[in-house]
């Protein structure tokens, strides 16, 4: 990767550590709109819609949840039927008449009429400032396409593999996608489009913690039944029906028709040597959360 790449990748970290300290890292499900149907989440979960769950859903279901967390948050209204686990708490604004939320390891664990709008808009803020500074990273990582086997590939020398892909190359009808990252440690795979999986299978080994999907444009996630492997971010993306999630899912929506666990393989921001320029060199300029841009100057002569 190039110094320009390096320091652009540079300043997406830096990003990735103020987001982390903010919380959206910590979660392992974050929706800024509904969630409709139930779920095994192992770590926290934040809705900013509504929540329905038809069958019984459980959440910090390891009791990954931080100490400073609810184990269960959600902005607007609560009904069906559901588990709190690990002694940790649930949060809402409103809930429908029969809804039934069990505390395990505590008691009186449920609080309504919370206000977490202001929560919800920091959350959306941070998601799409994440995807968006990984979007502009420059791939250093090809797929390559053989029939219907789709093989990610990276075989540089840096931790960190990016591969920026169109979603309708790699997830075809019966496609097989495998992930080679040789010396890498961890991927960034940048996807642009909708996508709609039609027998698609994720091959090989995964490092689950290691993999982030970064839906960033897309509006529709229907993965149909594949396991997906790797943490997904689709900020503005309603999803739905996975086998489930070996990973964290921050989207706008997530629908499912039958039970579905989301793993707590949370995702990691990568860490990697950044280089000090030279007086010549570029100038990273950041701003809060966002990555403002950078220019180059040189130094001249008196």
């Amino acid at each position: 990767m190039n110094f320009y790449s390096k320091l652009l990748a540079a300043s997406s970290l830096s990003l990735c550590s103020l987001t982390a300290s903010a919380g959206l890292l910590d979660y392992n499900l974050v929706l800024t709109g509904n969630l409709s149907g139930a779920v095994h989440v192992e770590g926290a979960t934040f809705v900013g819609g509504n929540l329905h769950s038809p069958e019984l859903s459980e959440f910090n279901h390891k009791g990954y949840t931080p100490v400073s967390f609810d184990g269960l948050e959600v902005a607007g209204n609560v009904s069906g039927q559901m588990k709190i686990l690990g002694g940790e708490t649930a949060v809402y604004n409103t809930k429908s008449a029969g809804t039934v939320i069990e505390c395990v390891g505590s008691t009186g664990c449920t609080t309504g009429g919370v206000d977490l709008s202001a929560k919800k808009t920091a959350l959306a803020g941070e998601i799409s400032s994440l995807s968006n500074s990984y979007k502009n990273l420059i791939s250093n990582a090809t797929a390559n396409i053989s029939g219907n086997q789709v093989k990610l590939q990276y075989t540089g020398s840096d931790d960190l593999a990016i591969f920026n892909l169109n979603a309708s190359d790699i997830f075809f009808q019966n496609s097989g996608i495998e992930l080679l990252l040789g010396s890498a440690t961890k991927a960034i795979i940048n996807v642009s489009g909708n996508v709609n999986v039609i027998n698609t299978n994720l091959n090989g080994g995964w490092n689950y913690s290691n993999t982030l999907w970064n839906f960033y444009d897309a509006t529709s996630l229907d993965f149909n039944y594949m396991a997906v492997r790797g943490s997904v971010l689709a900020a503005n993306a309603d999803v739905f029906d996975a086998a489930g999630f070996d990973g964290s899912l921050y989207a706008k929506s997530y629908t499912n028709t039958t039970l579905r666990e989301i793993h707590g393989f949370f995702w990691t921001p990568p860490e990697t040597e950044t280089e000090v320029p030279e007086p010549s060199a570029l100038i990273l300029l950041l701003s809060g959360l966002g990555l403002v841009g950078f220019g180059r100057f040189r130094r001249r002569a008196k």
